[in-house]
């Protein structure tokens, strides 16, 4: 059987954006440990971490909701979660699980963790009402049919480029 890693879908953002929209239901989608456009993704994610350090550090005008994505284990299940309020401490990130567990249910939503930059999954803001970083997300939606893209696009309250 092939493990495979949950991961949610649509994510935090609307909530933490200050949005007057309604909150999307997050979905979970498994994905393959071996899915190479995810793993491209997160490497992806790491290798530019810096960028979403100096940006956390010194927000500019219009840049709002950094987020990070990390993984969580209980036994065999692997489960990814967003993490909000993100600090950075010079050596890890600080936030809070951003999401209801699907399988890993040792963590719950708005409980404080604490994730190195080299086991992050992922991380985004967003600048000017456009999505940076999201490189997982962005495997996700590129995956989506037609219709799905453009209702899940209709369900952020930023864009993707």
């Amino acid at each position: 059987m092939t493990k495979t890693w949950r991961v949610i879908v649509l994510i935090f953002v609307v909530a933490s954006a200050g949005c007057n929209q309604a909150e999307p239901n997050d979905s979970v989608v498994n994905v393959s440990e071996q899915d190479p456009h995810m793993n491209t993704a997160m490497a992806t994610a790491r290798s530019t971490v810096d960028k979403f350090i100096k940006a956390l550090q010194a927000p500019k005008s219009g840049q709002s909701s950094f987020a990070l994505k990390m993984p969580i284990s209980n036994g065999t299940d692997t489960e990814r979660f967003w993490l909000a309020d993100v600090t950075y401490d010079g050596k890890a990130f600080h936030g809070t699980i951003n999401n209801e567990p699907d399988t890993v249910k040792t963590v719950k939503i708005g409980q404080a963790m604490t994730v190195d930059a080299k086991q992050i999954s992922d991380w985004m803001y967003v600048e000017d009402g456009v999505l940076v970083g999201g490189y997982t997300m962005r495997v996700l939606r590129d995956a989506m049919s037609p219709t799905e893209r453009a209702d899940f696009d209709k369900s952020m309250p930023f864009k993707m480029q």
